[in-house]
């Protein structure tokens, strides 16, 4: 299949598809992500005593009504409910009841209409036209227009306050932004932007919101309405009676409630009082698949925590010691050891699900090479420190092996393990020696959030121009084939060059009360479907 014809397909069937939540997100503090479905699930491997066939599920009639008690981890005096400028994953959680975007992807990775009903460009990539679906609302009644995109579109654009969508959205040529009609945006380019659709895949970052929208005033197109959210502790959203899928979504009420760590959630988990816990470790999970009345699912993600090596700074700024960082590295070790086999080998470079992805690019542990590097390199002892913090699923753990890891080349590896505040406060994207998280898009859309020229979460301060100007071709080459030589010749420098450490993607790991149903595996790498709440439903 051309990709011209997986994107239609995908989209074009979306119509009927409801998959919205998105990804999230970057710093997801404190829960991790996975898994696919269909034949990617089946590729992969995942395993699952809450998941039944499409068949069984469909035989099952949903039940209206009902309350879900959700458990997450990772919230503060700082969570938010700004609709564009979500930052953790219990961010996302309770943002996604709210707001939806033109498109979001689905479980296995593909995109899907949602308030769009098109989104298509000219011969040149340089114009695309947005077509919004008819008869959607808004919580306060109001009707949704192009005006309301636009206005969302220049939020996130805003040249002298960007949001985190406006690396993947593009060079917009914001003064021509023009309203076709009622339903119609015409959104030109300063380039040409091919990869549009694909860059779409943040789509947590482009929440369209009404004109004139105060995040202090909830207001979406979603299937919950706010009720009340105190950050760090507790949010409650309700039905939206007038949601515009016919029938959803099936539950009553949302409510999200903060917890300071994993085992108290877990605990409350198996007390009743919670319904659902998301992103959590293997022990925690492997505890919990033998207990009356739970469901645990796990699957494999495109999601990944990369040790970030600043390229910019020494020792870093050598490649052979990058090199040398990753090749003493024991990658199915590591997974076995930190992530209890709950993963699957990686070698550096992102996005394995994407149609573009360079299978061929495998990386092994090779001490005698690394040893060599380094010594090449003039740090045949060398000494770094690598700062890590609980903000994903078991990133100190990993932190941990790493270190013990590489230590047989000869690197001594000491770690500062902060809590998330910190990690996440003035001196993110600013650590030598650290880590991240990312939930799953393809490899063209991560490239704009931490790899690009101006990408807002740089944390390798990676700055190539040879990549760079293969990157804005990318973009521009409306060629599918031509496009996708374009990015495998970036992953090889990826691979070759790169300043990530990405030895495994991670699984997710869920587990929820078995009267509910609708949970299924996802690639995106987001816990409990995605937070995607809208087909949850309880049986009797």
């Amino acid at each position: 299949m051309s990709e011209s014809e997986y994107r239609r397909d995908a989209l074009g069937s979306g119509a009927g598809r409801d998959v919205s939540r998105r990804n999230f997100l970057r710093g997801l503090g404190g829960v991790a992500a996975l898994v696919a479905s269909g034949s990617i699930l089946e590729a992969c491997g995942s395993s699952s005593s809450a998941t039944s066939s499409a068949s069984a599920l469909t035989a099952l009639k949903p039940r209206r009504g009902g309350t879900l008690k959700v458990g997450a981890t990772g919230g503060g005096s700082a969570d938010t409910l700004d609709a564009q400028n979500g930052y953790t994953t219990i961010d996302g959680a309770r943002i996604g009841q709210l707001y939806q975007a033109l498109i979001s992807y689905d479980s296995k990775g593909n995109p899907v209409y949602e308030l769009a009903e098109s989104i298509t460009p000219d011969s040149t990539a340089m114009n695309w036209t947005v077509r919004l679906r008819p008869g959607i609302t808004f919580h306060d009644g109001k009707p949704l227009t192009a005006d309301d995109v636009i206005f969302s579109f220049q939020r996130i654009l805003n040249p002298k306050s960007p949001l985190p969508g406006a690396s993947s959205l593009g060079p917009v040529d914001l003064a021509g932004l023009k309203k076709i009609d009622n339903l119609t945006v015409k959104i030109p380019y300063t380039q040409p932007y091919a990869t549009l659709i694909d860059q779409m895949s943040y789509f947590y970052f482009q929440y369209i919101v009404p004109v004139g929208y105060n995040p202090s005033v909830p207001n979406g197109t979603g299937p919950y309405k706010y009720k009340s959210f105190t950050p760090g502790q507790q949010s409650t959203f309700v039905r939206n009676e007038n949601f515009w899928k016919p029938g959803l979504p099936y539950l009553d009420e949302v409510v999200i409630i903060d917890f300071a760590d994993e085992a108290s959630m877990l605990n409350a988990l198996q007390a009743g009082e919670l319904d659902a816990i998301g992103g959590i470790g293997a022990q925690s999970y492997n505890s919990l698949k033998s207990t009356a009345g739970i469901s645990t699912l796990s699957s494999q993600s495109g999601a990944f925590q990369p040790f970030t090596m600043r390229v910019d700074q020494a020792p870093f700024s050598d490649v052979r010691v990058r090199q040398a960082m990753r090749l003493a590295v024991n990658r199915p070790e590591l997974i076995n050891s930190a992530l209890g086999g709950y993963g699957f080998v990686g070698a550096d470079v992102s996005s394995p699900f994407d149609p573009y992805y360079d299978h061929s690019l495998h990386r092994v542990q090779d001490i005698a090479q690394a040893k060599h590097l380094l010594k090449l390199a003039g740090y045949p002892d060398l000494s770094v420190q690598l700062v890590t913090s609980p903000i994903a699923l078991a990133t100190v753990q990993m932190a941990e092996v790493l270190a013990q890891q590489v230590a047989a080349a000869g690197i001594k590896v000491s770690l500062n393990d902060v809590n998330s505040t910190t990690f996440f406060g003035p001196n993110y994207l600013s650590w030598t020696f650290s880590q991240d998280y990312y939930a799953y898009t393809p490899y063209l859309a991560q490239v704009a959030a931490s790899l690009a020229k101006n990408a807002p979460f740089n944390e390798t301060h990676w700055s190539n121009a040879h990549y760079n100007a293969l990157y804005q071709q990318a973009n521009a080459e409306v060629d599918s084939a031509k496009r996708k030589s374009i990015a495998q010749e970036m992953m090889h420098i990826d691979f070759n060059e790169g300043g990530y450490i990405i030895p495994t993607f991670t699984n997710i790991n869920d587990a929820f009360n078995s009267k509910l149903k609708g949970f299924e595996a996802s690639v995106l790498g987001i816990p409990l479907n995605n937070f995607d709440f809208e087909r949850i439903f309880w049986t009797k």
